[in-house]
C-alpha cells in the first residue's frame, strides 16, 4: 500500500492552543504537529496508508475541542 503524507493546517480557539497541541500529539497518523505563525495556528503532518485512514485522522482532528477550521493538503511524489 502507498504511504500519504498530508498537511492539517488548524485554527483553533484562542487559549486552547496547549489542548490542542497535547491532543495532536496523541492522535494514531499524526506523525508532528507544527505551531506556526500566520493564518493557521498550527500544521498537523499526517503519514497514513490510505486516502480513508486520511479521512479518518481529520474527523478525528475536527472532533478535538477547540478546533475551529481546518485545510487539508496532500503531499505529492514527484518522479522525473
Amino acid at each position: 500500500m502507498v504511504s500519504i503524507k498530508g498537511f492539517v493546517m488548524l485554527n483553533v480557539e484562542p487559549g486552547a492552543e496547549k489542548a490542542v497541541y497535547d491532543a495532536l500529539s496523541n492522535l494514531k497518523g499524526v506523525r508532528e504537529v507544527v505551531p506556526v505563525y500566520g493564518e493557521h495556528d498550527f500544521i498537523a503532518i499526517t503519514d497514513v496508508e490510505g486516502i480513508s485512514d486520511l479521512n479518518m485522522v481529520v474527523l478525528n482532528i475536527r472532533e478535538i475541542a477547540g478546533v475551529t477550521f481546518t485545510q487539508t493538503i496532500l503531499g505529492m511524489e514527484l518522479k522525473f
